[in-house]
């Protein structure tokens, strides 16, 4: 009889701290994506950044025609590309098929290095903050201590910035999946231990 009251205790007691305790509290790189701090701190807490160069390829301008004279390419093919005056390609690949459309493929393997030197331009490069997310601090490889201090300082009011109010959002999260204490020096020792 002891037996069965002591094993239904264990049983009870888990069965109470199961559905109360945070389900992610294991990961915190999943706890932290879970909270959803990942949309304003980036991926692991590196920032919003762009992840690769963006290309944009376009023949906008007359100089840059007068400018491929100048490089070697002959007058009379530099005149076939004008139908691609200010038409713009965010693929390179699209970009060489239009142009191969206009003076065929061995012209195009001829000068085609020409042609992208002059007319391709990165217009974001990877690395780059995304706009709208340049006051958001990345939070990867600071030190845990300040990182758990200004997560709990912000959620109980302790510090405000213009950013507060977006991170205190996820207070009804946070109530709803106990997550505790524990949980945020976690999630800032899995921080502290990324990389920048």
């Amino acid at each position: 009889m002891k037996a069965f009251l002591l094993s239904a205790a264990v049983l009870l007691v888990f069965g109470l701290y199961l559905p109360t305790a945070s389900v992610f509290a294991e990961d915190p790189a999943v706890l932290f994506e879970k909270l959803t701090c990942h949309t304003c701190h980036g991926p692991q807490g590196r920032g919003m950044i762009r992840t690769e160069d963006k290309e944009r390829y376009w023949l906008r301008q007359k100089k840059m025609y007068r400018q491929m004279v100048k490089e070697g390419i002959p007058t009379a093919t530099v005149k076939k590309l004008i139908p691609l005056y200010k038409k713009k390609f965010d693929d390179k690949g699209k970009f060489i098929q239009a142009i191969e459309a206009h003076i065929g493929k061995e012209k195009t393997d001829q000068y085609q290095d020409i042609i992208i030197k002059i007319a391709g331009r990165v217009y974001y490069h990877k690395g780059d903050l995304i706009p709208g997310f340049e006051d958001y601090p990345r939070h990867a490889g600071n030190k845990k201590l300040y990182l758990y201090r200004q997560m709990k300082d912000i959620l109980e009011g302790k510090r405000t910035n213009g950013n507060s109010d977006a991170m205190r959002g996820i207070r009804p999260y946070i109530e709803s999946n106990k997550i505790t204490d524990d949980d945020f020096r976690s999630i800032a020792e899995y921080l502290s231990n990324v990389k920048p």
